[in-house]
């Protein structure tokens, strides 16, 4: 009974909290720690709710906008699933009844989970494989609006946590601070300038090895500015092109052949 009454506890304070940073912090990225990298959860979420919007264009449907509410909720849900990976949760309520419709007066809702992997593609095509009904979620053709979350937890076998509550609203409504996602992303001017501010330097190169080695996400600007080799993959020898413009071995980007073959 104390263990049930500590879980309900830590519940409680963790929405409280994430409402809290919400609302003093709001444009203020969220970042796990792993192996000493900054792992940004928050541009990872809005990254899989763009990747939402891609498929769902697909089929003619219209994009999802995230909503801040939605997304605190669905950080709630990602960590409830660190312990019990079910739609049902400790009280026996779903999704549903975490959503206040004084906030969110939703005229359908449904929810997303998925673990085992921080990658976007790998964690998109399990859902899209998935037996349940994830998929038709993603893709309910009126589904307006869209929380996203993932947690890491290294006590866990699976590690990684996502979590999507997807609503439609009733036409014509708005929902508090709704905007697209990566509507605030990173965009660079010039190939090579992965991070948006106007240089190709040395912060740059640091960034674009964090991409390869998967401790960041680009966006689609800023995967096309890293690939300097102008090859539609970003490798380590895209890090190496970057180095030698920034050392003064290369005068332009993206290097070509013939600059390589120097």
């Amino acid at each position: 009974m104390s263990k049930m009454f500590n879980r309900i506890i830590s519940l409680i304070t963790a929405f409280f909290m994430s409402f809290v940073c919400f609302s003093v912090f709001p444009a203020r990225n969220t970042a796990n720690s792993v192996g000493g990298a900054e792992m940004d959860t928050l541009t990872a979420a809005e990254t899989m709710a763009a990747r939402f919007n891609e498929e769902r264009e697909k089929c003619g449907y219209q994009p999802l906008k995230i909503v801040p509410y939605l997304s605190v909720l669905s950080e709630i849900r990602a960590n409830e699933i660190t312990e019990l990976y079910d739609h049902i949760r400790y009280d026996g309520t779903e999704v549903n009844a975490l959503i206040d419709t004084n906030i969110v007066n939703y005229s359908w809702c449904g929810e997303v989970l998925g673990r085992g992997t921080y990658n976007i593609e790998s964690m998109l095509n399990a859902w899209r494989n998935s037996p349940q009904n994830h998929w038709d979620y993603i893709m309910h053709e009126k589904a307006t609006h869209v929380g996203v979350s993932v947690v890491y937890d290294p006590e866990t076998e699976r590690k990684w946590h996502w979590a999507a509550i997807i609503v439609e609203m009733p036409e014509g409504q708005t929902l508090p601070d709704q905007k697209w996602p990566l509507e605030d992303a990173v965009v660079p001017k010039y190939c090579g300038d992965v991070n948006g501010d106007g240089q190709i330097d040395s912060f740059d190169l640091v960034l674009l090895n964090k991409y390869i080695n998967d401790d960041v996400f680009f966006n689609t600007a800023q995967q096309e500015a890293a690939d300097v080799l102008d090859d539609d993959v970003i490798t380590t020898a895209d890090a190496a092109a970057l180095r030698k413009y920034i050392l003064g071995e290369y005068h332009k980007l993206p290097v070509t052949i013939d600059m390589l073959l120097k």
